[in-house]
C-alpha cells in the first residue's frame, strides 16, 4: 500500500513538475516574439492621423489625457526598420538591459538626443571617456544603455533614439509609421478622440483570428507538450483503480459500508496527489522563474481537481461492481 501512495506521489510530481517547465517555456518563447517586435506587445495600435502635426504635437496630446498613461510611442523609420524615434509616459513596457539604463523622463526633456542600442552595436561604440557614443547620420549620439539578453532577437539589431525637445518639434510625425502600445491594454476609441486619428488599427494582426492562429503558431511545441502532460495527468486516477483491485477486495471483505469504503480510498488518492502536485510545483517554480504563475496554477488545481471527480466516479463504480 505504501509502495502504491509513494508511486503516486512522484507520478504526480513528475508531471506537474514538467507543466511548470512548459509554462517557462511559454513564457520564454512569447518574450522572444515580444522583442523581435522592437518589445512591443500584441495590443500595439498603430496610428495614422488625420492632419500632419509634429512629434511634439503628438506627444503633447497623449500628456494632456491623464488616462493615456504608462504608454510607449514608437516612430518607425519607414526607410530603415531598425530605426526608432521613442517617446514614453510613466510606467511604459521596458526591454532587457545588458547595461546602462532605458530613456526616462529626464531624457525626454533634454535638449540633447540620447541612444539606446541594442547588443548587436556594441562594437560600433566609440568610448572616449566613461560616456559611449554611437555615430549616426553624421552626429555622434549619446548612448545611455544596451538592450538584449541570453536570446538573440531583432532587438539586439534596433537602435532606439529619444530625440531632444527641439528635434521633437521640428519632426514631423506622419511621415513615420506611429505605433502606441501600453502597460495595460489602450482603448481604441480614446486613442482616436485625443489623437485626432484617421486610423487606429492594431499594429501586428489584421483581425482577430489571425492574433489567434499566429499565437498558436508560434507555441505549438508548448502546448502540444502540455496536452501530453494533461493525459499524463489525467492517467491518474485510472492507474490507481487498476493497481488497487486487490485492496478492494480485502475491504471489501472487512466493510460493508460501501460509501465508506470509497471515502477511505480518496481520502489517499487526494491527499498524496495533492502532495505530488504541491512537490512538484515547488521544485519548478524553485528552478525556473515565472513572471506570472495565474496560468501555470490554474491548469495544476484544474487537472487535480478533475482527477478527484474522475477518482470518486471511477472507484464508487469499481467497488459497486466488485461487491
Amino acid at each position: 500500500m505504501l509502495k502504491r501512495r509513494m508511486w503516486l506521489l512522484f507520478y504526480s510530481a513528475v508531471f506537474v513538475f514538467c507543466s511548470v517547465f512548459l509554462f517557462v517555456k511559454l513564457q520564454q518563447r512569447t518574450l522572444m516574439i515580444q522583442l523581435n517586435n522592437h518589445n512591443l506587445t500584441p495590443d500595439a495600435y498603430r496610428v495614422v492621423l488625420k492632419t500632419k502635426m509634429t512629434m511634439q504635437e503628438f506627444t503633447d496630446r497623449l500628456n494632456s489625457d491623464e488616462s493615456l498613461s504608462n504608454v510607449q510611442v514608437h516612430f518607425q523609420d519607414k526607410k530603415n526598420k531598425r530605426v526608432t524615434y521613442f517617446y514614453g509616459i510613466k510606467n511604459f513596457p521596458v526591454p532587457p538591459m545588458l547595461t546602462g539604463n532605458f530613456f526616462d523622463d529626464d531624457d525626454f526633456n533634454s535638449a540633447v538626443a540620447v541612444a539606446v542600442v541594442g547588443k548587436n552595436y556594441k562594437k560600433k561604440l566609440y568610448l572616449p571617456k566613461d560616456q559611449s557614443y554611437l555615430k549616426f547620420q553624421g552626429n555622434y549620439l549619446p548612448v545611455v544603455g544596451v538592450m538584449g539578453d541570453s536570446y538573440h532577437t531583432e532587438l539586439d539589431n534596433q537602435l532606439f533614439i529619444s530625440p531632444s525637445i527641439e528635434m521633437r518639434s521640428k519632426m514631423v510625425a506622419n511621415n513615420y509609421r506611429i505605433v502606441i502600445d501600453g502597460k495595460t491594454p489602450l482603448s481604441k476609441k480614446k486613442l482616436t478622440s485625443v489623437l485626432g486619428a484617421a486610423q487606429v488599427s492594431h499594429a501586428n494582426r489584421q483581425h482577430l483570428l489571425i492574433e489567434q492562429d499566429s499565437w498558436i503558431v508560434s507555441h505549438w511545441k508548448e502546448l502540444i507538450g502540455l496536452i501530453f502532460v494533461g493525459i499524463g495527468l489525467l492517467a491518474i486516477p485510472f492507474l490507481w483503480a487498476l493497481l488497487g483491485n486487490r485492496r478492494y477486495r480485502e475491504l471489501l471483505l472487512a466493510n460493508d459500508d460501501q460509501r465508506r469504503l470509497v471515502y477511505i480510498e480518496w481520502e489517499f488518492f487526494a491527499l498524496f496527489s495533492g502532495l505530488g502536485v504541491l512537490f512538484g510545483g515547488l521544485a519548478g517554480m524553485l528552478l525556473f522563474e515565472l513572471d506570472s504563475y495565474v496560468g501555470l496554477l490554474s491548469y495544476d488545481i484544474a487537472f487535480y481537481l478533475v482527477n478527484n471527480l474522475i477518482f470518486i466516479r471511477l472507484i464508487s463504480k469499481k467497488i459497486k461492481d466488485l461487491k
